[in-house]
């Protein structure tokens, strides 16, 4: 194995003393044998409230070469609506400082809120454009089972918008984004030239990849299996078995090759540059390709199977109806 990225995500890792994240991403070299010279994408995610001058510098100065920030919205009402600690100011001042240290600057919003309009939701995009990021993650707000969203929904105090007003959302992204020359790679994931997150696009492509710390998978190919590592999700439990067992490992199991092969298809038609055809055919339904192919929601082109921007809109729906 070669080292080609390191992600610190999940939680805020931007409170984490910049000393501590040196010593691991040199760790991670040593392990890897990893030369020096050559240089890979390490990102840090950073809540815009912890973000400061002269941390954003140390860090910078650990290793870390790219980072992600939640900013979630530039507008009071939706930060308030998502339950986010900081304000309006903080997003800005954070976007700031960062992108007068960091060449790789990369950001969240959530649109599809309830009440929003189109012209607030292309106003926060215009508002993106200005602090000139190399990354935006641009996600529609999902309602799922056991979030407090959920909770919200069932009592009737949240109304969703409706599909057609997501989806004309959906579309002003693309249009904008691509005169903004950051064009969508995947779904929810524009970048410019050369910019596109390397990590994420392990989880894509069903590359290997190791996760460390609570709660954290691995999954990676070893003696012809495909394994998968899961570590207990409690952080002081985790704690315990590192300093006794020297881990934290809570179970592993190995993957079916068909398994393996439809997990490939469901994220592979996230990316706007598809997934080869040929490997994973065996595991498609060849007439709801055909369909689909006709009703122009997916493409297969020199051997290429990519999700159209229509598709994409519907994109759970196609992939549960071409696969067997």
């Amino acid at each position: 194995y070669s080292l080609k990225s390191i992600f610190f995500g999940g939680g805020t890792p931007s409170l984490m003393d910049p000393t501590i994240v040196k010593k691991i991403i040199n760790d991670c070299k040593d392990l890897f044998n990893q030369n020096t010279d050559k240089s890979i994408e390490i990102t840090l995610e950073a809540n815009p409230g912890s973000i400061f001058k002269d941390k954003l510098k140390n860090f910078f100065d650990s290793g870390i070469n790219r980072i992600s920030i939640g900013i979630q919205s530039f507008d009071k009402e939706s930060l308030k609506f998502l339950g986010r600690d900081h304000s309006v100011y903080d997003a800005k001042k954070a976007l700031e400082l960062s992108r007068n240290i960091f060449n790789n600057l990369s950001f969240d919003l959530i649109y599809a809120l309830p009440k929003q309009s189109i012209k607030s939701w292309e106003f926060s995009l215009n508002e993106a454009f200005q602090f000139e990021p190399d990354h935006l993650s641009l996600y529609q707000l999902t309602i799922e089972n056991g979030t407090a969203f959920h909770r919200l929904y069932r009592s009737g105090e949240l109304f969703p918008i409706k599909d057609e007003l997501a989806s004309d959302m959906y579309s002003v992204t693309d249009r904008l984004t691509k005169d903004n020359h950051m064009p969508a790679y995947e779904i929810s994931n524009h970048s410019k030239i050369y910019k596109n997150c390397d990590h994420n696009l392990a989880y894509w492509r069903g590359d290997d990849w190791i996760g460390i710390g609570p709660g954290a998978v691995s999954r990676f190919s070893h003696d012809n299996k495909r394994l998968q590592v899961d570590i207990r999700k409690d952080p002081m439990g985790w704690i315990s078995d590192v300093k006794n067992n020297k881990n934290g490992v809570k179970r592993v199991f190995s993957e079916t090759k068909n398994d393996y092969l439809i997990e490939k298809v469901i994220m592979g038609l996230r990316l706007v540059d598809g997934i080869n055809f040929n490997e994973i055919s065996s595991v498609l339904d060849m007439d709801a390709v055909s369909k689909l192919i006709d009703n122009k929601y997916i493409s297969c082109d020199k051997n290429v199977l990519s999700a159209t921007f229509d598709g994409r809109l519907r994109l759970n729906s196609v992939v549960a109806e071409i696969i067997k």
